[in-house]
């Protein structure tokens, strides 16, 4: 009797990628060609594209029946096409790539190389990006340095959704109910020690960019509020040095102007002690507001619903625990 063929599944999220689809097909088709002891699935997942996207799938769905499509009712944004990519994939193991060509089908092999080698997560790390502009890449590297500046979870620069997950990586996934959410982050902060892979992202195989500065700057928002509380406690931060400030400068306009008589003859009137008295106040008012947003910090983490703790069974040993 055979022995049962180990299954990869490639999940690709795709938005009005008419004119780059099937230049994709074939290249994963020739990556996977590699992979003969493979049993291959194909997972498009189209995002409510509103080109001839989803007439191009069912045409590649026709020529292979591993190819499947889950098509959605609307565009629901390339995070939450990939989480129903990944969680209709059956796979053994899971590649997710974008539907623009971006991310070369060819190093398809080299991911799987490194799960056959133990990894159970592979993260695709864009080290360059053909014909991108300055302003973007400013913006990824302003992002990257201002988020693992206040984040306790880190995240490595360049790093993409072009990944290969173990099944029992995306099971975990699955378990994370937040809706606001960056795939990347999600999977980072599962854990699991990730190996890397560097690559030169391509230039579009076609069509027209439909990833905007302001979706990316949405992604980030999200970026922030779901992996870092940081944003609460600004405000507090800001709080407690201009209290401290202007506490430090009342008490030395005190002792100099009323119980030394201004020997420095800096003759402060009573306004100026009134708008150091009002700012003071101000900075006990954002402390006070500091104070309220770690209340915020806690019911926001319950809210999120992760769970406590993520078992690596690859790695674990004499546990009975039971995998759901």
């Amino acid at each position: 009797m055979a022995a049962k063929k180990t299954t990869i599944s490639i999940v690709v999220p795709v938005f009005n990628e008419a004119q780059a689809i099937e230049i994709l097909h074939k290249n994963i088709l020739k990556s996977l060609a590699s992979l003969a002891s493979f049993a291959p699935e194909i997972v498009y997942v189209n995002d409510g594209s509103t080109d001839e996207t989803l007439k191009h799938l069912e045409s590649l769905r026709k020529e292979n029946t591993f190819v499947k499509i889950i098509s959605l009712s609307r565009n629901f944004g390339k995070e939450n096409a990939l989480s129903a990519g990944l969680a209709l994939s059956r796979g053994d193991i899971v590649i997710s790539l974008d539907g623009d060509g971006q991310h070369p089908p060819e190093l398809i092999k080299s991911f799987v190389k490194k799960w056959q080698n133990g990894a159970s997560v592979v993260i695709g790390v864009r080290t360059k990006t053909e014909g991108l502009g300055f302003i973007k890449n400013l913006t990824s590297f302003i992002f990257y340095k201002m988020f693992n500046l206040v984040a306790e979870q880190k995240l490595v620069p360049g790093s993409t959704d072009y990944r290969l997950l173990d099944r029992a990586v995306v099971s975990e996934f699955l378990k994370l109910t937040e809706s606001d959410r960056i795939t990347r982050g999600l999977i980072d902060w599962l854990g699991f020690n990730p190996e890397y892979l560097y690559f030169t992202a391509k230039s579009r195989i076609g069509g027209k960019e439909t990833y905007s500065l302001k979706k990316l700057a949405q992604l980030g928002m999200n970026s922030f509020v779901s992996l870092s509380p940081a944003p609460l406690y600004v405000f507090g931060y800001v709080g407690m040095l201009i209290a401290f400030v202007s506490g430090l400068l009342g008490s030395v306009i005190l002792v100099e102007q009323l119980l030394l008589n201004d020997p420095l003859g800096w003759n402060f009137t009573g306004t100026a002690m009134l708008g150091v008295l009002i700012i003071f106040l101000v900075g006990l008012v954002l402390i006070s507001q500091g104070v309220i947003s770690l209340y915020i910090s806690h019911i926001h983490n319950q809210t999120k619903r992760r769970p406590l703790y993520v078992i690596d069974f690859k790695n674990s040993a004499g546990i009975k625990i039971e995998k759901k």
